[in-house]
This record gives structure tokens, C-alpha cells and sequence, in this order.
């Protein structure tokens, strides 16, 4: 399952998904994310909420690494990802992220995540 919200007012892009993820599922999540970017200005923010992901298809770093090439196209500023304890999920996505030329923070909860971008001077 996943939800995807462009917050326009804080100029974020929030992905949530968690669960077992589908090929199917993940082509979804990066339709859902690239349309939700169209609504944002440069320099956004985007959290991307990945604890509750219990199996995640191939299919989903590919759209992850669809949705960093849409991002950066488009100007994207931070981006923190919440990984819970899942040490597997975490470095899965940090290597996507590094062969594409950038770093995300790592926090461990939603709230973490929410505090890193709006206590952090821009």
C-alpha cells in the first residue's frame, strides 16, 4: 500500500508505502509521485516514509530511481528517508541514492523526518 501528498504549502513532497510491495504496486507509487511533483516548487523537500515495507520488489528501486531522476530534473532541495530499524531497507536505498549523486538523511520515524526538514535552516 502506499499514499503519496505533494504538501504545496511546505513545499514537500511526502511518499509513504508499507507493506508487501508488487511490481504493479511500485509502477503505481512512481505515477502517483511524479504527478505529485508537477504541483510543487523548485527547491522542494521530499520524505519518503519506507518502515512498514515488509518485501519490496526490484520494480521499486526502479521507480525510486524514476522518482530521484524526476526530482532532480526539477530542482528538489533535501530529501530524508524514514527507515525504521530496517538496516536491509535502509542501505537498499541509500546505494540507489548515492549511484544517482546525492545523500538523503536517515531518520527512524515520520515525526524524525518532519523535524530534520522544518527545523533545518534552508
Amino acid at each position: 500500500m502506499f499514499e503519496v501528498e505533494a504538501l504545496v504549502g511546505k513545499n514537500r513532497l511526502v511518499v509513504r508505502i508499507w507493506g508487501d510491495i508488487d511490481a504493479e504496486e511500485a509502477r503505481r507509487v512512481g505515477d502517483a509521485a511524479v504527478s505529485a511533483i508537477d504541483r510543487l516548487r523548485p527547491d522542494f523537500d521530499l520524505l519518503s516514509d519506507m518502515k512498514g515495507v515488509t518485501t519490496l520488489h526490484a520494480e521499486g528501486l526502479v521507480q525510486l530511481r524514476r522518482i530521484m531522476e524526476v526530482s532532480r530534473a526539477r530542482g528538489f532541495r533535501r530529501v530524508v528517508r524514514v527507515v525504521g530499524r530496517s538496516v536491509d531497507t535502509a542501505l537498499r536505498f541509500e546505494r540507489t541514492s548515492r549511484e544517482l549523486g546525492y545523500d538523503a538523511h536517515l531518520a527512524f520515524s515520520l515525526e524524525e523526518a518532519e523535524r530534520l526538514l522544518d527545523g533545518a535552516g534552508s
